[in-house]
């Protein structure tokens, strides 16, 4: 396997939280616009 060492995760990790925010974000975004989709809907009569 591969390893990292102490000098290359020092300068990747930022990135890293970085991707990790823009994942979470893009994630929070897509639910909440399924969500208010779903909400939005005209609720079907009988």
């Amino acid at each position: 396997m591969w390893q990292i060492d102490h000098e290359t995760f020092q300068t990747l990790w930022p990135s890293l939280l970085i991707i990790l925010a823009m994942v979470g974000a893009m994630g929070w975004g897509i639910w909440k616009v399924v969500h208010l989709a779903q909400s939005d809907r005209p609720a079907k009569s009988p």
